[in-house]
C-alpha cells in the first residue's frame, strides 16, 4: 500500500518531485523492508536478551542503553539531524570539501564531548560506590565507551542518507545490528554458563564499530568525500549551529521522554517495573521507528526543494505527512490487536504491562503524527519556538512521573508519556497554523 500511495504521488505532471520518483519507489521498498525486518530483529534481541539476564539486569541494561542513546544524540547537537538540510545539496552539487568540513565539525565535537562523558561517568562512579573496577559498577559505566562509535556511526550514516543511499544508510542499523547481537547473544548463552550485561555491550560495541568502518569504506569508495583537507571549507558554524541545536531537542522529545521514565521508574519504583516498562516501550517503538524511516525517506529531498523549490518542498511535506498517519494508524491498530501477545514472548511476568503498553502506543501515535511537522518548521527557520516546545514537553513529562510513578508505577510512567507528547503535539501544531497564516487558530476561529 504504501508503495501505491508513492507510485501515485509520484506520478503528478510538472512537479519536481516526477524527477525523483525511482528514488521515492525504491525507497518505499526499503523503507517496508527495514519496518518489517527492523522490527522483528530488534524485538528477538530483546526477546533473546530478557532470557539471558534476569529481570532486574534486564531493566539496567535497558537503562544502559537508553544512556547512551540520549547522550550520543545530545552530544552531537543535532549534527545527524541537519546533515540532510545541508549536506544534499552539497553532494549533488558533489562539494566534497564541505561534506569533509561538516564531518570534521560535528565529529571533532562528539569526540570531544564523548570524552568529557566517559571521565564524568566513570568519576562518579568511583566517587560513589568507592570502585576503580569498571565491571563492578552500573552496565552504563561501560557503555559510555561505545557512545563515540554510535556518534560517528550517525554522522557518516547521515551523509549516506543525504546521497539517497536509503539501503547503505539504513539497512546495517535497523536489522544487520540487532541481528548480529542477537547471533552473538546465542553464541555466547551456548558457550558460557552464565551471560553478564558486559558481555552483552561488549559484542554490541563490537558489532557497531564494524558498521561504522563498512559505512566509511562506503563513502570513500563512492567518492562523496575528499580527503585532501585543504579543500576544506569554512563553515557558518554559528549559522549550523542555530539549525542543528533545535533539531537535537526536537528529537530528544521522543527519546528523552522513554529515558526519563526508564531512570525515574528505576528511582521511584520497584526494580521488576523497569524491564517490564522497557518491554512495553521497545513494543510500542514501532511507531516512532516507521515515522522516522518515512521521514528519512523524504528529507533528502526536501532540503534542496526548499532552496530552490519552496512550492514543491510544501507538496513533499504533505506527501510525507499523509503517508506517516496513514502508516502510524495502521501500526497503532495492530499493536493495540497484538500487543498483550507479544509482550508474552518476553515471559510470563512481562503481560503486567499490556495497560502500560497501550498507553504507550496511544502516546507515540500522538507524536509520530505530529514529529515531521516540527522538523518542517525547524527547516523553516523555527527552531527556537521548538526549542521552547521541547523544553516544555521534557518538563511536564519530569512533573508527570514524580506525580505518577510513586501512585501507579509503570502505568504512571506511560501515563506521563502520553501527557507530555500530547502537550508536544498541540503546541508543534499550533505553531504550524501561526507559520502558514500569521494569525492564532484562536484569532482564525472568531
Amino acid at each position: 500500500m504504501v508503495f501505491l500511495y508513492l507510485s501515485d504521488t509520484c506520478s503528478m505532471r510538472s512537479s519536481p518531485v516526477h524527477s525523483h520518483s525511482d528514488y521515492l519507489k525504491s525507497g518505499s521498498f526499503i523503507l517496508l523492508f527495514s519496518l518489517g525486518f527492523g522490527f522483528i530483529a530488534d524485538y528477538l534481541f530483546n526477546l533473546t536478551l530478557s532470557q539471558a539476564l534476569s529481570s532486574h539486569e534486564y531493566g539496567d541494561y535497558k537503562v544502559a542503553y537508553a544512556f547512551a542513546t540520549l547522550t550520543s544524540v545530545i552530544i552531537l547537537l543535532g549534527g545527524d539531524r541537519v546533515a540532510p538540510r545541508v549536506l544534499s545539496g552539497a553532494i549533488e552539487n558533489k562539494d566534497r570539501g564541505y561534506i569533509v568540513s561538516f564531518l570534521l565539525f560535528y565529529g571533532g565535537i562528539a569526540l570531544l564531548l564523548s570524552a568529557l562523558v566517559i571521565l564524568t561517568t566513570y568519576l562518579g562512579g568511583v566517587l560513589h560506590l568507592g570502585k576503580t573496577d569498571v565491571l563492578g559498577h552500573h552496565p552504563l559505566m561501560i557503555i559510555t565507551f561505545v557512545i563515540p562509535l554510535i556518534t560517528i556511526g550517525a554522522l557518516l550514516s547521515r551523509v549516506l542518507q543525504s546521497a539517497k543511499l536509503l539501503a547503505a544508510s539504513n539497512l546495517p542499523w535497523r536489522i544487520v545490528l540487532p541481528a548480529m547481537k542477537t547471533c552473538f547473544l546465542l553464541l555466547l548463552m551456548a558457550t558460557i554458563s552464565e551471560v553478564a550485561y558486559w558481555h552483552v555491550i561488549v559484542t554490541g560495541g563490537l558489532t557497531v564499530a564494524a558498521i561504522v568502518v563498512w559505512q566509511w569504506h562506503k563513502i570513500r569508495q563512492l567518492d562523496l568525500i575528499n580527503a585532501d583537507l585543504s579543500r576544506a571549507h569554512t563553515l557558518e558554524k554559528h549559522k549550523l549551529l542555530s539549525l542543528s541545536i533545535p533539531m537535537m531537542l526536537a528529537m530528544m522529545v521522543t527519546m528523552a521522554l522513554n529515558q526519563i521514565d526508564l531512570f525515574m521508574l528505576e528511582m521511584l519504583a520497584n526494580e521488576q517495573d523497569v524491564g517490564h516498562f522497557a518491554a512495553a516501550a521497545t513494543t510500542a517503538h514501532l511507531l516512532p521507528v516507521a515515522q522516522v524511516t518515512i521521514a528519512g525517506l523524504f528529507l533528502p529531498l526536501i532540503g534542496p526543494a526548499l532552496d530552490n523549490h519552496p512550492d514543491s518542498a510544501k507538496t513533499l511535506f504533505r506527501q510525507a505527512q499523509r503517508l506517516i498517519v496513514i502508516v502510524t494508524m495502521i501500526l497503532t491498530a495492530l499493536v493495540f490487536a497484538g500487543g498483550p501477545w507479544l509482550l508474552a514472548f518476553f515471559g510470563e511476568g512481562f503481560v503486567k504491562a499490556e495497560l502500560s503498553l497501550n498507553v504507550l502506543t496511544a502516546a507515540y501515535s500522538i507524536w509520530a503524527m505530529s514529529a515531521f511537522a516540527s522538523t518542517w518548521l525547524q527547516y523553516n527557520g523555527k527552531g527556537r519556538q521548538v526549542m521552547v516546545i521541547g523544553v516544555i514537553t521534557l518538563l511536564t513529562d519530569t512533573l508527570a512521573n514524580l506525580w505518577l510513578i510513586p501512585e501507579m508505577g509503570m502505568t504512571g510512567a506511560a501515563l506521563a508519556t502520553c501527557l507530555a507528547m500530547f502537550v508536544a503535539s498541540v503546541l508543534t501544531w499550533y505553531q504550524l497554523i501561526i507559520m502558514n497564516t500569521g494569525k492564532s487558530p484562536l484569532q482564525i476561529s472568531h
